[in-house]
């Protein structure tokens, strides 16, 4: 399961830089994967206000298994992976909780970047990866 971790994150983004706050646990059930744009200038910024406000919250949530932060320097992209014991552990986190964690977050952004921006990097896209098992083989 490790290695299928590590090809994805390969794929993701060919081999761009990657930090991990804490590396993804192989047993994870689920990950969660969010793109955002975030440019060169901004990476410092990006990555102060992810430590800062969602690497403490999510260590508070039940069902949390680590998290891996990529980034892509020709795309000027970010991928983060989050990885859950399983869906309904992230279902359950209070969608209040998360909207609190997420302004700290954006406000954090907005004076480090000097944006006015509601968002200052807005998702491009949010979803789920389930890690596969290994193929069993005959024989």
């Amino acid at each position: 399961m490790i290695k299928l971790l590590s090809l994805l994150m390969a794929l993701v983004l060919l081999a761009s830089p990657a930090w991990a706050i804490r590396a993804l646990d192989p047993a994870a059930g689920v990950v969660e994967v969010l793109h955002m744009p975030v440019s060169s200038e901004q990476r410092l910024c990006w990555r102060q206000a992810e430590e800062a406000h969602w690497e403490p919250w999510l260590e508070q949530q039940d069902g949390y298994r680590g998290r891996e932060l990529l980034w892509d320097p020709e795309r000027q992209q970010a991928v983060v992976l989050i990885g859950w014991t399983s869906q309904s552990h992230w279902d359950a986190i209070p969608s209040a909780s998360i909207s609190a964690t997420e302004e700290a977050f954006d406000d954090q952004l907005r004076q480090c970047l000097g944006s006015s921006s509601a968002k200052p990097l807005p998702l491009q896209l949010a979803g789920a990866m389930q890690p596969l098992e290994p193929v069993a083989t005959d024989g």
